[in-house]
């Protein structure tokens, strides 16, 4: 098919999240370029397409690596790369927009936009959430591992959702799956930070599919506890928490407090069994990309994850004990001074013992 040039979409990252996109909406008949680092994923779609399971074809579509080979600036600009990389990134994007183009930050986690704002008008960058699922399989292939799930878009001043420009992305997004815009996009992000910080980083740490950690009965209630810390922390900030994928974090493995009444116990305990059921059917045998990362001998994201619950925690005077173990203990990882592995297994419930008492205490300050 030939597509007029119009220089609409540029995506950076052609990973599990941005990759797929790309090649969807493309498909689509979206004008859409990629960006990507040198390497064997880069090789691979260019020679022989990106290859997504249960599709029968390969998708191709325009794939560069090198940011001087672009012509022309475009209108929105999708960032799908992982966070410590985001500053080489954005030093490099004056050269492919505009006073009115926008630019997406579709990453995990917290603190990349501010990066981002260091070379870009605030008011050009959008934050984003992803609520669908996708893993990387090997060189030039990737598997979407959720049937459900959306895109959530909004300025993080949470002003101009409206804005004709970010109607014109959830227009194209929409193709692919549902896109909401929001004025709290704050909300959505810090309700998908946690749940990114309950899941990734122990599995990292662990060694353990998602799915695994969920239906373990030693793990799954440290999963409830880092939930809490999280939650605690939010709550703290006023941020008002917004569903991820349908999913209220409140209710993911839920414990009672003092003021609960009996419905709100039974209902909330039935939701949470739900939750955890469907979670490890959907998730069982996938692993975090953070222990792929730490696998693969990559710096991981875990600074915008745990890092930032525990820099939020401290602002407001509150600790968060497992957090900033999880931060300690992954970049031991990544330093070679620990290893991955159930080892840890027991310093980590210790740690857990210590943050549900913290929490109790911390509860009578809120």
């Amino acid at each position: 098919m030939n597509k007029k040039k119009t220089n609409d979409v540029l995506i950076i990252g052609a990973g599990a999240i941005g990759g797929i996109t790309a090649a969807i909406l493309h498909k689509k008949g979206i004008d859409v370029t990629v960006v990507t680092r040198k390497g064997t994923q880069f090789d691979s779609i260019k020679k022989d397409g990106l290859k997504i399971e249960g599709f029968e074809e390969p998708f191709h579509f325009p794939i560069y690596s090198n940011f001087k080979e672009l012509e022309g600036t475009f209108k929105h600009v999708l960032v799908v790369v992982k966070n410590p990389s985001t500053e080489e990134v954005t030093k490099q994007l004056k050269k492919v927009i505009n006073k009115d183009s926008l630019v997406y930050s579709l990453q995990n986690g917290f603190g990349n936009t501010d990066i981002m704002a260091k070379h870009i008008p605030r008011n050009q960058i959008v934050a984003g959430v992803i609520g669908w699922g996708a893993t990387y399989l090997g060189n030039g292939e990737l598997r979407i591992t959720s049937k459900t799930g959306d895109f959530v878009l909004g300025f993080e001043d949470g002003k101009n959702s409206n804005d004709p420009r970010l109607i014109e992305m959830r227009e194209m997004l929409t193709l692919w799956r549902p896109t909401i815009l929001t004025s709290n996009i704050i909300g959505y992000r810090w309700g998908k930070l946690i749940v990114n910080c309950v899941l990734a980083p122990i599995g990292g740490l662990l060694g353990l599919t998602l799915g695994y950690m969920m239906k373990h009965k030693e793990i799954g209630p440290i999963l409830g506890d880092m939930k809490n810390e999280g939650v605690q922390v939010a709550d703290a900030h006023k941020i008002q928490l917004e569903k991820v994928d349908g999913l209220n974090i409140r209710n993911f493995f839920y414990k009672p407090k003092a003021s609960d009444g009996f419905l709100t116990r039974l209902s909330r305990n039935i939701i949470s069994s739900v939750i955890l059921n469907v979670g490890a059917r959907r998730h069982g045998s996938i692993y975090p990309s953070l222990l792929t990362d730490l696998k693969r001998g990559k710096k991981t994201e875990i600074e915008f994850l745990n890092g930032y619950i525990e820099k939020k925690g401290k602002e407001v005077n509150l600790e968060t004990p497992i957090s900033s173990f999880l931060v300690k203990a992954i970049t031991e990882i990544e330093k070679g001074k620990r290893k991955i592995g159930l080892e840890n297994l027991p310093e980590l419930m210790e740690i857990a013992k210590i943050s549900r008492e913290k929490i109790k205490e911390q509860e009578s300050k809120l």
